[in-house]
């Protein structure tokens, strides 16, 4: 009989979503398919917290609002910090999954990903309300942070969530060198390398604008 805990988790549907050993074209199919499915889990989790805090912002729940996305952040950290371990992952494995398993598919198809990759530049809509209500531009904000807190702490929260994310594409792009190679085509005809300016595309450009505008605004001889 199952007890309520793996009623309310559901676990005996989550665990027969991996392929059962005898079924499996090789052993570490188990790790590449744990990897990627809890991935898909927690970018749901971010895409729901994110959508949250933009609602909030928008009823002036500025604390409420950061939260979330100090958590959204710290999720983006923690599936950074997953890939090191499909690195453990040898090639020759990789490559008779992705021969006699993956077929076409692809990470480019991600829906969790492609999800974030709508969700987190929509955040900024929001943010311009907010800084619109206030009556303040984001160098405003940058120049007193303690005079504009909530709206500090919120913009900062964006940031991390920019940078963390930047972090995972990072990380991914590595990744895929290492058990690939970044010479040849992935499976949707696309060089990897091609994945490489993906690391550095910030989701929020006038936030850092602001601090570089900072830093040329207070020492100019850096500028």
């Amino acid at each position: 009989m199952s007890t309520d805990y793996e009623k309310y988790i559901r676990t005996d549907e989550l665990l027969s979503l991996q392929k059962p050993a005898g079924k499996r074209v090789n052993p570490e199919e188990l790790l590449f398919q744990v990897i990627h499915q809890a991935a898909e889990l927690w970018m749901k989790l971010v895409d729901n917290e994110v959508e949250r805090a933009a609602d909030m912002t928008d009823r002036e729940e500025i604390g409420p609002a950061t939260h979330l996305l100090r958590r959204s952040a710290s999720v983006l950290d923690l599936l950074a910090r997953q890939l090191p371990i499909l690195e453990s992952l040898a090639p020759a494995d990789y490559h008779v999954i992705r021969l006699n398993a993956l077929g076409k598919g692809s990470g480019q198809e991600s829906p969790g990903f492609n999800r974030l990759l709508e969700r987190l530049p929509a955040l900024w809509l929001h943010a311009e309300r907010l800084l619109a209500r206030r009556g303040v531009a984001v160098l405003d904000v940058f120049r007193a942070p303690r005079r504009h807190d909530d709206v500090w702490r919120f913009l900062q929260a964006m940031l991390e969530v920019d940078e963390n994310f930047q972090s995972f594409r990072y990380h991914h792009f590595h990744l895929v060198r290492r058990i690939i190679g970044d010479q040849v085509k992935s499976l949707k005809n696309v060089p990897a390398s091609a994945l490489a300016p993906t690391t550095t595309e910030p989701m929020y450009p006038a936030l850092w604008k602001a601090v570089n505008d900072l830093t040329r605004e207070i020492s100019p001889q850096y500028g």
